[in-house]
């Protein structure tokens, strides 16, 4: 039995880990783009600016 539940812990930490890096990417990538998309807005302020 407690052989079992060590595993399961085990898994479970595994389990914890990987979501937090895959919510660590996906933050990167929102962030990434919503700077991309604040740029690209800047840039179109400039031209109507000129």
């Amino acid at each position: 039995m407690i052989r079992g539940k060590k595993k399961m812990s085990t898994a479970l930490s595994a389990a914890l880990i990987v979501s937090m890096l895959a919510t660590g990417v996906i933050v990167a990538i929102q962030g990434t783009t919503t700077l991309e998309v604040a740029k690209s807005a800047g840039d179109k302020k400039v031209e109507v600016i000129k």
